[in-house]
């Protein structure tokens, strides 16, 4: 005999009553109420609606009987369509209301999988993972990415109830995961690769393949850290292993050819900003006729070599003889000054390609001198 205390006997007495009092409303909840005629005792006291040879009370019988079988109509119609998804044991009508969890999708196939055992779960996905294996193998990704979701599928209605079911289920899934993930690697679905591999790491967190592919696809989309740090992972599991040597190599080469980009876009940025001055002034000097230019050109390359001066020499020169000459020592000087700024220049726009200074710091040098 069990017993139990004051308070949870009267809660569950309490619980009871609730709940037949439910049911009952539930149950009276589409009922028909009639509305009842008093008809008054003495038919002589009635008022008449006649008017001449025409009865307007009849004609209003007429009208209040078409909407009743209107409303007759409607109510069975309501009735008729919750039939179809209202699960209580009442009178179906215009008043039943929908369950919050109900869904207009057929799950029988799910429902079906779910009712199956364990080990039947565990065989089913087995098959799906063989089947996409050899559609793998013919190189058919598409299809091999098929097979092996209907395999993950039985593992989302599986619940092993001991640790060896456990363990036969993450034997089938582990696969299943990795192989998905190869798919998408083929098919350059990165994302889809990251999210499967990243399950199977939960899985087994020393799994090379995961990763592997991990790498692969932050070495795709150039995140060099984090391709870095799933390589190396997977090269310490297995140091002989040649795929992830091949890949690390090509981390490498994908950083350094990275580098020299940017090294490359510095450069041109820099010597944007140094030639633009030269150029501006060569648009403001040079004449406007063509032939005169060309001319012009021609003569300074029949010049001997040494009598050759450069654009923005000859610019200097001309500056100079417009404020006036000045002595051959000044011209030493000022030569020894451009000289010193020209070597100046090229040291710090090389320490930049190294990456010894930064662009600001060498934007700062070159106002300074």
């Amino acid at each position: 005999m069990a017993a139990t205390s004051a308070a949870a006997y009267n809660l569950a007495k309490k619980l009871c009553q609730e709940f037949e009092k439910r049911k009952k409303d539930e149950k009276e909840m589409n009922l028909k109420h009639e509305n009842t005629i008093v008809h008054a005792e003495n038919n002589k006291s009635e008022i008449s609606r006649k008017v001449t040879e025409i009865d307007y009370g009849k004609h209003e019988k007429t009208v209040k009987e078409l909407d009743r079988q209107e409303k007759e109509q409607e109510y069975q119609r309501k009735a008729t369509e919750a039939a179809q998804w209202c699960t209580l044991d009442h009178e179906h009508g215009p008043n039943c209301k929908r369950p919050p969890t109900s869904c207009s999708q057929d799950h029988q196939k799910e429902w079906q999988i779910y009712e199956r055992s364990t080990e039947e779960k565990i065989a089913a996905a087995e098959r799906f993972r063989q089947e996409g294996n050899e559609a793998y193998r013919r190189r058919n990704f598409g299809l091999a990415a098929v097979h092996y979701r209907r395999a993950l599928l039985h593992f989302d209605y599986t619940f092993a109830e001991t640790e060896d079911l456990q363990n036969q289920v993450d034997a089938v899934k582990l696969p299943c995961l990795l192989n998905l993930a190869a798919c998408k690697c083929q098919q350059e679905d990165w994302d889809e690769v990251l999210t499967q591999c990243r399950q199977a790491l939960e899985i087994n967190p020393r799994a090379v393949k995961a990763h592997y592919r991990v790498g692969l696809a932050y070495l795709a989309r150039d995140e060099f850290e984090l391709a870095k740090d799933a390589l190396t992972s997977a090269h310490e599991i297995e140091p002989s292993n040649p795929d992830i040597a091949a890949a690390l190599k090509q981390l490498k080469k994908n950083m350094e050819d990275y580098k020299t980009r940017r090294r490359d876009v510095a450069k041109e940025m820099l010597s944007g900003k140094e030639q633009a001055p030269d150029v501006a002034e060569q648009a403001t000097e040079q004449p406007a006729d063509v032939s005169g230019a060309e001319t012009q050109e021609v003569a300074h390359s029949e010049l001997p070599p040494e009598s050759r001066e450069t654009p923005a020499a000859a610019g200097l020169r001309r500056r100079r003889g417009s404020k006036g000459a000045k002595p051959a020592e000044d011209d030493e000087e000022d030569d020894e000054v451009e000289k010193r700024q020209s070597t100046l220049q090229c040291l710090l726009v090389t320490a930049v390609g190294l990456g010894v200074l930064s662009v600001t710091a060498l934007v700062v040098s070159l106002m300074s001198t």
